[in-house]
């Protein structure tokens, strides 16, 4: 990687940290300063999100709701998904 960076200085590089894949996972400094500008670590949001759904299914199933630190307000799950975007685009066309 640092090779790659090298050998085309100047040009925006991007890193894709595969999670669990043969690359080594580095830290977004660490690829900053060999050149990298771009770094995806796609498996990341989605891991991180299957443990907390299956936290979340092994609380319901034993009958019992998911705890107030475990789940957001309704009001932020709006904001997270873009409702107010949603608003403010249907104002625009309410007769």
């Amino acid at each position: 990687m640092r090779a790659f960076c090298a050998a085309v200085p100047g040009t925006p590089k991007m890193a894709n940290m595969l999670e669990g894949g043969s690359t080594p996972i580095l830290q977004p400094a660490e690829l900053e300063a060999m050149g990298f500008k771009i770094v995806a670590y796609p498996l990341s949001l989605l891991g991180v999100s299957i443990k907390a759904m299956e936290s979340a299914l092994e609380v319901l199933a034993k009958g019992q709701l998911p705890g107030e630190d475990a789940l957001p307000s309704f009001q932020h799950i709006q904001a997270a998904v873009g409702f107010d975007e949603y608003y403010a685009e249907e104002a625009k066309y309410r007769a």
